[in-house]
């Protein structure tokens, strides 16, 4: 399963907030859902003048996945132009910039994908689209170890 990650490009954030940024811009499924990641891990930072250090690394969901390893219609992405037969995952934050609860959370959702899916290949947003160059922000070190380790 292709899985790519991405970042809000935002200082702070929540799944909430990205529906109504994707609702603004058109985003909708049939279930009236516009958010269009699968995830999103927040870094404690709710507004942009309110921080709750306990919501550093909460996982959120956006679209629904199931636990199983059928990526069903009713999954379907709306986050990589061409590639939504994917799981997307935003981290809150600026291009790179996340905190370490927001990195132990990303290793803990690659891990329960890989156990549903039995193998990913991880990529994130930069690599599909050139307007993105920044998106998500990993080296190509960080990428290279996230694929060594959750991959297979």
């Amino acid at each position: 399963m292709l899985v790519i990650l991405h970042c809000s490009d935002s200082e702070f954030g929540n799944a909430v907030l990205i529906d109504k940024w994707h609702r603004e811009k058109g985003f909708k499924n049939s279930y009236g859902i516009s958010i269009g990641y699968h995830f999103v891990i927040l870094n404690g930072k709710l507004t942009a003048d309110k921080y709750n250090r306990f919501c550093d690394g909460v996982i959120e969901t956006g679209r629904a996945l199931d636990d199983d390893d059928k990526f069903e219609w009713n999954e379907t992405a709306a986050a990589t132009l061409g590639r939504n037969d994917s799981v997307n995952i935003c981290l809150i934050g600026k291009s790179g910039k996340f905190t370490d609860a927001q990195l132990i959370s990303l290793s803990t959702i690659l891990r329960w994908l890989r156990e549903i899916f039995k193998f990913l290949e991880i990529k994130q947003h930069s690599d599909f689209d050139s307007r993105k160059p920044y998106c998500a922000g990993f080296s190509k070190e960080q990428m290279e170890l996230f694929n060594k380790y959750f991959s297979s």
